[in-house]
């Protein structure tokens, strides 16, 4: 909105910056919709100056003045003179103590409700609402029916190596490390389904890409062979980019400028040409060995792959050892799966995706190669007994989009409370 020079106006919102030089006060203002500098002469209005030069930084305040549009001010090319300041709340002025800008990530994390009042912190997780909004746009309209799983299972999905357990009644219980099993459920109801909600997984890793709690997008698809499904990742990445873009792409340029669009088509490389790929490009372990075929990728490996090329990355057909048991085993092929792990600069892999398993004898031979005990899976098995259909699927973490994105640094600056391995607060 446009607003006229000499335009009286009324703002209200928390003192971000306070710049005093004696007779001129200078406030920066901020509310919702961004920052606001304000000038306050104090020969205007000396009491209420006087008032107002005592205010500490985050004070919430009311301010009546008028516009005078400024190029050179350095917030939307305008500022505010003010008339008078009310106060609606005072902040302790020991609020210059509790974070400095050389305080380090252990004092940033234990300190998160104030560094989210930050500038390029509210930025981030304003675009993260964003993100969602985007994703729920693009699935909403395409028929797909967001559905609501339960987060507490008495199944594993991803190992049980990253389970949180936890005594339920009695019995034993964890947190969910994916929604998967049961989006599949809904296939024969509603064909087309996502959800967006909370998984957990208790990995002891330290890296800038793992989370033990993040937010994770999942959708299922009836009737979609594995090409339908890359299909399907590369049209969702490249159209919610272009919303964000649209939405917020000041934010992206601000925090990322370089980011562009991914092209299309996405580069594809199966998990042997990769293995290979890595080994000619002189890709070795951190103890020198050279990487061999049946090895899980890494991050570090991951990250060599991504390098290689200009573009978001397929890895494709992984061995049947190297995926969970509902992954489809490739026709013609009993060695490998339908399975893809899209891989993205910054973070690495971003999607795991794959083709699931619809035959319920290979299925149940999958089950019993893992050494898993069916009688919790019984559902699961069922789906295959009653009617199943070719169907695909994927997850993507959302914290792991906006670090790709905006180039974060660190996962822990893409979500509004990070639980990392030893940290559940605050």
């Amino acid at each position: 909105m446009e607003l006229p020079d000499g335009e009286i106006i009324r703002i209200r919102g928390w003192i971000h910056h306070v710049r005093d030089q004696g007779k001129i006060l200078f406030l920066v203002i901020r509310d919702a919709t961004g920052l606001v500098q304000t000038v306050y002469k104090g020969a205007n209005n000396p009491d209420n100056f006087d008032m107002a030069k005592g205010l500490a930084r985050e004070s919430v305040v009311l301010v009546d003045g008028k516009i005078k549009r400024d190029d050179r001010a350095p917030y939307m090319g305008l500022e505010v003179q003010v008339d008078s300041i009310d106060i609606i709340s005072k902040s302790d002025p020991e609020i210059e103590n509790e974070l400095r800008p050389d305080s380090g990530p252990e004092v940033a994390l234990d300190k998160r409700h104030l560094v989210i009042r930050g500038e390029s912190t509210t930025k981030i997780l304003k675009f993260r609402a964003y993100t969602l909004r985007a994703f729920r746009k693009y699935y909403d309209d395409r028929g797909y029916l967001e559905m609501t799983p339960p987060t507490i299972v008495q199944t594993q999905v991803e190992g049980g190596s990253t389970l949180f357990e936890f005594d339920y009644f009695g019995e034993p219980a964890y947190l969910t490390q994916s929604s998967q099993l049961y989006l599949e459920t809904t296939l024969p109801s509603v064909e087309k389904v996502y959800c967006i909600l909370p998984s957990f997984r208790a990995e002891k890793s330290r890296t800038k890409r793992h989370l033990t709690e993040y937010t994770h997008l999942e959708a299922e698809l009836a009737f979609c062979d594995f090409e339908c499904l890359l299909e399907l990742l590369e049209d969702m990445t490249v159209e919610v980019i272009k919303l964000l873009i649209e939405w917020c792409g000041d934010i992206i340029k601000d925090l990322n400028p370089n980011f562009e669009v991914p092209k299309r088509p996405f580069e594809r490389i199966t998990y042997h040409d990769a293995i290979l790929k890595l080994r000619d490009s002189g890709f070795t372990w951190p103890d020198g060995t050279i990487i061999e075929e049946g090895q899980e990728l890494t991050e570090a490996a991951e990250r060599a792959l991504v390098d290689l090329h200009d573009r978001p990355v397929f890895l494709t057909e992984f061995p049947r050892g190297l995926k969970p048991f509902y992954h489809k085993i490739k026709s013609g092929d009993s060695t490998v799966t339908n399975s893809a792990d899209m891989l993205v600069p910054y973070v690495a892999e971003l999607i795991g995706s794959g083709q699931r398993e619809d035959d319920y004898e290979t299925l149940m031979k999958r089950i019993d190669e893992e050494n898993l005990d069916i009688s919790p899976y019984y559902w699961y098995v069922d789906l295959r007994r009653y009617g199943t259909t070719p169907h695909s699927g994927f997850g993507i973490g959302i914290e792991r989009f906006v670090q790709w994105v905006l180039g974060l640094d660190h996962i822990r600056d893409a979500c509004l409370y990070p639980r990392l391995i030893n940290r559940a607060r605050p």
